[in-house]
C-alpha cells in the first residue's frame, strides 16, 4: 500500500505544469539546502573550537552551547519543514485504513532533509570527539543521544504547528532567553549544560532519549488519526467578532471598502494577528546588530537591518497577496470587482504600515543620526519599489492560508517556505546593491538623498507599475483559483 501511495504522489508531482519554474525553484532550494547542510554540520564540530576561543574546556563548552544547536534546528524546522501532506480527501473515500494513511505521512516526514542533516551532524560529532581522544563508547553514545534529540524535533514541530497559541510564544520566549544569555545578561547555559552533560556521563540515557522520540511519534500518530476525516476538513468553527465601522477610511474613495476589509482581516484572524505581532518584533531587528561590537560600522548589516525594520509588515503581508483571501478568492473573482482597485488597496496598506514603521523606529536615533537616516532612506525605497516587488512575489506564491487556525491536521499549513524565501531575494538584494553603489559614488548624505529620490520616483511611476502588476495577476488568475480549491 505504501508503494501505491508513493506512486500516486509521484504521478501528481510529475504531471504538474510550469516545468521551467519548478526546475529553477528546485535548483534554488538545492542551493539553500546545501548551505544549510554545510553550516549545521560545520557547527556540529565548530562548537568545540568556539569553546576553546572562549577559554573553556572543549567538551564542557560543547555541553554549554549545545542548546543553541537544538534551538536553531527547532526554529528552522518550524518555519521551513513542511507538514506530512498527501492527497488525503480522495483517499478517505477509498478502501484504505486511516492508520495506513497516517503511517505513510509520518514515514514521509521521517525522510525529511532536516533529519538527514541531523544524522550527518551526529556522525561528524562522533568522529570529532574520537579524534580528540575522548572515550570511544561515551563519544558514540553521546553523539547518538544528541542526534536522537535533534531528530525528535521533526515530530515536536508537527505538534507545535497545531497549537499556535503555545508555539510562537514558546519559540519567542525561549529565543529571547538565549539572546539574553548570548549578550551575558543572564547565564542560562550554565544550567542547560548539565542536561547535555548527562548524555555523556550516563550513556544509558540514550534509552530515555529514544523513548522521548517514540513518545512524540505516538502523539503525532494519535493526533493525525483523530483529525483525519472529511468532517474535520469542512466543518467551520463559528467565530464571534467585534463590529466596528472604520468610517474615517471613506476619504480614500473607491479604495475604502477594500481597506476596511483588509483592516478587519488583520485584526480579526489568528494568522494575520501573528503578522502584526511579528511586524512589531521586526522593529527590534536592528538591536541584533547595532548593539554588537562585531557588526558596528558594517554597512551590510546596517542596510539589512533597515530593510527589515521598515519592511517587516510589507514582507509578511504583501508576499501573500492574494493568499490572504484564498478561502473566498474564487467567489471574489466571479464578482464585478476591479482587479486594480483590489491590488491598490493592498499596496496602500503596505505603504501606510511602512510609514508607521519609520516613525516608530525613531528610537534608533540613540545609535546615531546616520543610522536613523539609513532607516528613513530605505523606508522610502520600500515605499517606492519594494511594495511593488511584494505584490509581484504574491502573484507566484499560491499557498492557501487558513486564517483561523491550523485545524486540518494534514493541511499544508506552512505558507512560509523556501519558494517564498527565493522570491524575496530581489526585495533584499537590490536595495543592498544600490546602497553600496550610491555610497561608493557619493558621500553619505548625498547617497541617502539619492536613495530617497529613487523611492519617490517609484511612487511617481505607480500607474505604469500597476499596469504591469495587474496584467501579471490576470495572467495568473485561473492558476491561482485552481490552487485555492
Amino acid at each position: 500500500m505504501f508503494k501505491q501511495l508513493a506512486q500516486l504522489e509521484w504521478k501528481g508531482t510529475t504531471r504538474k505544469g510550469a516545468v521551467a519554474q519548478r526546475v529553477l525553484m528546485t535548483l534554488g532550494k538545492g542551493y539553500f539546502g546545501l548551505c544549510y547542510l554545510v553550516f549545521m554540520v560545520a557547527m556540529s564540530f565548530g562548537l568545540f573550537k568556539f569553546a576553546e576561543e572562549q577559554g573553556l574546556d572543549p567538551l564542557q563548552g560543547y555541553f554549554k552551547y549545545a542548546i543553541y544547536l537544538w534551538m536553531g534546528d527547532l526554529v528552522i524546522r518550524y518555519f521551513f519543514q513542511k507538514m506530512p501532506t498527501t492527497l488525503v480527501k480522495p483517499l478517505l473515500i477509498q478502501n484504505i485504513r486511516k492508520s495506513t494513511i497516517v503511517k505513510y505521512c509520518l514515514t514521509k516526514s521521517a525522510l525529511s532533509f532536516f533529519n538527514f542533516v541531523n544524522i550527518l551532524m551526529g556522525i561528524v560529532l562522533a568522529a570529532g570527539m574520537i579524534s580528540m581522544d575522548f572515550p570511544v563508547i561515551n563519544s558514540l553514545l553521546f553523539a547518538l543521544s544528541f542526534t536522537l534529540f535533534l531528530l525528535a524535533n521533526c515530530f515536536l514541530v508537527q505538534l507545535l504547528n497545531h497549537v499556535s497559541k503555545f508555539a510562537l510564544p514558546f519559540l519567542i520566549m525561549f529565543g529571547g532567553v538565549l539572546a539574553l544569555d548570548f549578550y551575558k545578561y543572564i547565564d542560562v547555559t550554565s544550567y542547560t549544560k548539565y542536561f547535555f552533560e548527562g548524555f555523556y556521563n550516563y550513556p544509558f540515557l540514550v534509552v530515555v532519549i529514544a523513548a522521548y522520540l517514540i513518545m512524540l511519534v505516538v502523539f503525532c500518530y494519535r493526533f493525525y488519526k483523530a483529525n483525519l476525516s472529511l468532517d474535520s476538513a469542512i466543518v467551520v468553527k463559528k467565530e464571534t467578532y467585534t463590529y466596528y465601522e472604520l468610517n474615517f477610511l471613506n476619504r480614500f474613495g473607491k479604495l475604502a471598502p477594500f481597506l476596511k476589509l483588509d483592516i478587519k482581516l488583520l485584526t480579526r484572524n489568528k494568522r494575520t494577528r501573528t503578522v502584526l505581532f511579528m511586524s512589531a518584533l521586526f522593529l527590534l531587528y536592528g538591536l541584533l546588530f547595532f548593539t554588537m561590537d562585531t557588526y558596528k560600522g558594517n554597512n551590510f548589516f546596517i542596510i539589512l537591518s533597515a530593510i527589515m525594520i521598515t519592511g517587516g509588515f510589507m514582507l509578511m503581508f504583501g508576499q501573500y497577496v492574494p493568499s490572504w483571501d484564498s478561502s473566498y478568492y474564487p467567489l471574489m473573482m466571479t464578482q464585478n470587482i476591479p482587479y486594480r482597485t483590489y491590488l491598490e488597496s493592498k499596496w496602500l496598506i503596505m505603504v501606510l504600515a511602512t510609514i508607521v514603521s519609520i516613525l516608530l523606529a525613531s528610537f534608533y536615533l540613540f545609535f546615531g543620526l546616520n543610522t536613523y537616516l539609513v532607516i528613513v532612506a530605505v523606508g522610502c525605497y520600500n515605499i517606492g519599489w519594494n511594495c511593488y516587488m511584494s505584490l509581484i512575489t504574491g502573484a507566484f506564491i499560491q499557498s492557501k492560508i487558513d486564517l483561523t487556525s491550523n485545524k486540518n491536521a494534514f493541511a499544508d499549513s506552512k505558507a512560509f517556505n523556501i519558494q517564498t524565501l527565493l522570491l524575496s531575494i530581489p526585495t533584499i538584494a537590490i536595495p543592498v546593491a544600490l546602497y553600496f553603489l550610491l555610497t561608493f559614488i557619493f558621500e553619505f548624505n548625498m547617497a541617502m538623498i539619492a536613495f530617497v529620490v529613487i523611492g519617490l520616483i517609484g511612487v511617481l511611476v505607480k500607474p505604469f507599475m500597476f499596469n504591469l502588476i495587474e496584467n501579471l495577476y490576470k495572467s495568473q488568475k485561473y492558476k491561482t483559483i485552481k490552487a485555492y480549491k
